[in-house]
């Protein structure tokens, strides 16, 4: 997605992924898993969750990188509801973030998009517009007190939530998270 936007000068960013670039291929499959591996820990030590949703936070960090390109992963539809303690307070703090715009409001709360700058060589013809921003997240704070995060990927949303811990501390609380193949919802739309 284009944007023409300034930048939001001395605001805070998210940190964007894991990735093994520079390393060779074997080196690179077992620095990636280590890293996931030390990620799933973490997370499972600072999350705030109920333990029926533990399969589902390490399910987070079981990603299949087999016939993937280096530095890619398989898309996977995620989305995580977390529960937060004001939603008014939330939506001013990830209103101030660099790498997040307000998309728009409505009476139930407000949608943001999560964006960086297009990696140097990506696909997409829009990535060689001056100022193009690839969106990588969907971020939906509820006058409910809750909040919607949504990526196209497990690492993604590992980071998502990451952010929004380091924006609105460690006390929102995990109540869904959900990963759809869309290679999966393909198959069942068609029959297969």
């Amino acid at each position: 997605m284009s944007k023409g936007r300034k930048k939001k000068k001395g605001k805070k960013t998210g940190k964007h992924r894991m990735c093994g670039r520079g390393l060779s291929s074997g080196a690179q499959v077992s620095s990636v898993h280590q890293q996931i591996k030390n990620e799933r820990e973490r997370m499972l030590s600072v999350l705030n969750f109920d333990e029926h949703l533990r399969e589902r936070v390490e399910e987070m960090f079981n990603i299949n990188f087999e016939g993937i390109p280096a530095g890619k992963e398989p898309m996977f539809f995620s989305t995580a509801i977390l529960e937060i303690d004001n939603a008014e307070l939330a939506m001013r703090n990830i209103e101030k973030l660099a790498d997040v715009d307000l998309a728009g409001e409505d009476k139930d709360g407000a949608h943001c998009v999560w964006t960086r700058a297009y990696p140097k060589g990506h696909w997409n013809p829009m990535s060689n517009m001056i100022g193009a921003r690839q969106i990588i997240g969907n971020i939906r704070i509820n006058f409910d007190n809750t909040l919607k995060l949504e990526t196209k990927t497990k690492s993604w949303m590992t980071g998502l939530i990451y952010y929004m811990m380091s924006v609105l501390g460690k006390d929102i609380k995990l109540i869904n998270l959900e990963f759809q193949n869309p290679l999966d919802m393909l198959r069942k739309n068609h029959g297969r």
